[in-house]
C-alpha cells in the first residue's frame, strides 16, 4: 500500500506576539496561508517478513535530516501514528523529497509531520478519529494542526486554536531567502529581551476585520501593511541583517504588501498581477542569486 502526497510551504500573512503563558510557551495572534512551493512525500506500509513489525524506515535527498524522531518530525509522525493503532504487521517506509529550505520560517518540517499523519490514515483508514488525529498533531509541534487543512486559517494559543477564513488563493508572490538562517528559539529570547508589547485586543479587532473583508486582495493587502506585521522582524533583523535589504529590495520591484514569514529568514512581497512578478533575471534578483540567496516565484493555495 502507497500514499504519495505533496507537502505545501506556508506563510505568515503576519504574526502579533499575543503574550507567554505560564509555562513559557509564546502565545501567537497570526495567519498562516499555504503557499505552492512543496516537499513530496510518499508513505509505504508493506509486509515483509525480514523486518519488525511496525518498523518505520526513512530515506530523503536531504543531508541534514537525520534518522531519528527527535530531529525529524516526519518519523516523529510516523511513530505516533503507529503507537496509537499497535499493534501493526506492516513495516512503514518513509521516502521525503524536499524542496522547501530549512530554517525559513515557511513550515517544512510542520507540513511533512501533517502529509505523513494524512497519508498514515489514507493507509489505514478508520483507525483513529479526526480528534486523535490533530492530537497527534499537535505534540508533535505547534504548526502541524493547521498542515491538516491547509489554506488560510488565524492561528492563536501557540498554534493550536484555529479559525478559517476566507480563502486567498491565486495571490502571486515573491520569496526570498538569504544564506543564512534564523534560529527560532534564539529569535523568540530576543523578542523577550527587547520588551515589546503585546498585540492589544483592539489591535486584533482591526485586524480581524481586514482578513474579513479582502474582497480586491490587491488593493486590501496594500491598506493592511499599516497594520499587519510580523513582530519576529526586527528581533530576527538583528542575526541576519540581510533581511533588511531583501524586503527593500521586494518594494523597489513593486510588492503591494512584504513581510518576513515565522521567525525567518525567509521574506516574501504579494503582487498585484501575475504579470506584475519580477522575472528571476531581472538585475536586483540576478544581484541576490550571485550572493546564494534562495529565490522562488509561487502562490497563495
Amino acid at each position: 500500500m502507497l500514499a504519495e502526497r505533496k507537502a505545501p510551504a506556508k506563510v505568515n500573512l503576519f504574526l502579533r506576539m499575543a503574550g507567554r503563558r505560564e509555562d513559557g510557551y509564546h502565545l501567537l495572534y497570526s495567519c498562516m496561508q499555504t503557499i505552492s512551493i512543496y516537499d513530496e512525500i510518499k508513505v509505504e506500509a508493506r509486509l515483509d517478513q525480514s523486518g519488525t513489525p511496525g518498523e518505520i524506515t526513512f530515506e530523503s535527498d536531504c543531508p541534514y535530516l537525520p534518522n531519528d524522531p527527535k530531529g525529524n518530525t516526519a518519523i516523529a509522525a510516523a511513530r505516533a501514528f503507529v503507537r496509537k493503532i499497535s499493534p501493526i504487521e506492516e513495516r512503514i517506509r518513509i521516502v521525503l523529497h524536499k524542496a522547501i529550505p530549512s530554517q525559513a520560517g515557511l513550515g517544512g518540517g510542520s507540513s511533512d509531520a501533517a502529509a505523513v499523519l494524512l497519508s498514515m490514515d489514507e493507509l489505514f483508514p478508520g483507525r483513529v478519529s479526526r480528534e486523535e488525529l490533530l492530537e497527534m498533531a499537535l505534540s508533535i509541534g505547534a504548526d502541524v494542526p493547521f498542515f491538516l487543512t491547509g489554506g488560510t486559517a488565524l492561528c492563536e494559543g501557540v498554534g493550536e486554536k484555529l479559525t478559517v477564513l476566507p480563502e486567498l488563493s491565486g495571490l502571486p508572490m515573491l520569496l526570498l531567502k538569504p544564506p543564512q538562517g534564523v534560529s527560532t528559539p534564539a529569535c523568540y529570547k530576543k523578542w523577550d529581551e527587547m520588551g515589546c508589547p503585546p498585540v492589544s485586543e483592539e489591535e486584533k479587532s482591526l485586524i480581524l476585520q481586514d482578513l474579513q473583508n479582502m474582497k480586491e486582495p490587491a488593493l486590501c493587502l496594500a491598506d493592511a501593511s499599516a497594520r499587519w506585521s510580523n513582530d519576529l522582524e526586527a528581533p530576527a533583523i538583528s542575526f541576519v541583517p540581510e533581511i533588511e535589504d531583501g524586503l527593500d529590495v521586494l518594494k523597489k520591484l513593486g510588492a503591494v504588501y512584504t513581510s518576513m514569514t515565522g521567525s525567518g529568514s525567509c521574506i516574501f512581497g504579494f503582487f498585484g498581477s501575475d504579470k506584475a512578478v519580477p522575472s528571476l533575471s531581472c538585475p536586483e534578483l540576478r544581484a541576490l542569486s550571485e550572493k546564494k540567496w534562495w529565490i522562488s516565484r509561487a502562490e497563495t493555495i
